[in-house]
């Protein structure tokens, strides 16, 4: 069963990867919800099942309603309020993979010439720093496809478990960083600083 209310959210069951990745995907873009359960489950990549209960709560909670065209209603309060302190307490931590280094402080100060493979994006602080130059990072998340071999690869990074380089498994299916999750990864540093990087870009969501 979906989790939506702040109680729910402190419970111990969580949010589950495949009712976040529907959710994600049907705040990334408003006409995703008028779109078939098994479009929804294709284009994120879960099961017809986990579509059908995630959108059947979500029209319960009044998210969701029918009056000739389905709408998604409150979207503000549902991720601000809802997705992103759930995705940031019980989702993100289970994504975790582990934490590298630059290689030297030169490489962390000229981070944004480091090429990333395709399979890698940054999240976070990198993330907002690459999109208007407001923020200058102290923590980096990333996000990979595949697994934490490739920031080896790129010779700019190396295992180190006090590493202010933050590795975690990507679970949504769309192209590129949603800014969604760049948006919660922000808030939940629960830093001044990226509190108000979070609010520059919340316009945008």
């Amino acid at each position: 069963m979906f989790i939506f209310s702040e109680q729910d959210i402190a419970s111990e069951q969580g949010m589950q990867k495949a009712e976040t990745q529907i959710i994600l995907y049907l705040l990334q873009d408003k006409v995703n919800v008028g779109k078939t359960i098994r479009e929804i489950a294709t284009a994120t990549d879960v099961s017809v099942g986990a579509v059908h209960s995630t959108l059947t709560d979500l029209a319960n909670r009044g998210y969701i309603v029918n009056d000739g065209k389905t709408r998604l209603l409150r979207k503000r309060q549902l991720l601000i309020g809802h997705w992103s302190r759930g995705y940031a307490e019980t989702l993100k931590p289970r994504l975790f993979i582990g934490r590298f280094t630059f290689i030297s402080p030169e490489t962390r100060e000229q981070w944004q010439k480091i090429r990333l493979p395709e399979t890698l994006l940054w999240g976070g602080e990198p993330a907002v720093a690459q999109q208007d130059g407001y923020l200058q990072p102290e923590r980096w998340d990333i996000y990979t496809a595949d697994n934490a071999d490739a920031l080896i690869a790129t010779g700019r990074m190396i295992p180190n478990p006090q590493g202010e380089i933050f590795v975690y498994k990507r679970f949504w299916k769309t192209e590129g960083m949603p800014l969604l999750v760049v948006y919660a990864d922000l808030l939940a540093t629960e830093d001044d600083r990226c509190g108000e990087a979070a609010e520059r870009i919340k316009p945008m969501l």
